[in-house]
């Protein structure tokens, strides 16, 4: 008996894994000789599921933040340029009486902070291809920053928004 290898490469200029994984499975039920299968309503079944658990997820966040609390600090205080050591700076400044995030090194990666709840801010990015995030400030005991973190706000957000290994804290002006 004869082996036979098959490779398969699918380009797409798209994101949706359903979409690609349909093609490439289709072509492989074919030449399997299996049974048709519609992998379209298959893959789109998966994801209104997928959709529908990250709006339970999405409405428990709402439901269970304190909305009545207030920042710590009044929104000036969280203005400055912060580091992480793997991404480099970020800018956040007031603007209009609100906070808005900037990375400086994604120029397109431009938010406007919304409080969410205690010392935690939603970031709502202007170009909506970019995943929000909860940007959770530290203070110090004395009452300044000692540093923020990241985390997506849904639970569907693209692995490659790393934002759960960010920690930034506040550059040091030069004396």
């Amino acid at each position: 008996m004869r082996k036979v290898l098959i490779g398969v490469v699918i380009l797409t200029n798209a994101e949706s894994g359903g979409a690609f994984e349909s093609i490439l499975y289709h072509i492989l039920d074919q030449y399997l000789a299996l049974p048709a299968t519609d992998w379209i309503a298959t893959f789109k079944a998966a994801d209104d599921e997928e959709q529908k658990e990250a709006e339970e997820v999405t409405q428990k966040q709402n439901a269970g933040r304190a909305a009545d609390s207030k920042p710590s600090l009044s929104l000036e205080k969280y203005a400055g340029t912060y580091t992480d050591p793997w991404y480099g700076p970020i800018t956040i400044r007031t603007e209009n009486g609100k906070l808005v995030f900037a990375m400086d090194h994604t120029p397109n990666a431009v938010a406007d902070l919304q409080p969410w709840q205690h010392d935690t801010f939603k970031a709502h990015f202007r170009d909506r291809g970019i995943e929000d995030a909860f940007v959770t400030f530290t203070l110090n005991p004395d009452g300044t920053i000692n540093h923020f973190t990241m985390l997506a706000v849904s639970p569907l957000a693209d692995f490659s928004f790393d934002y759960q290994d960010l920690y930034f804290t506040p550059q040091k002006s030069a004396k």
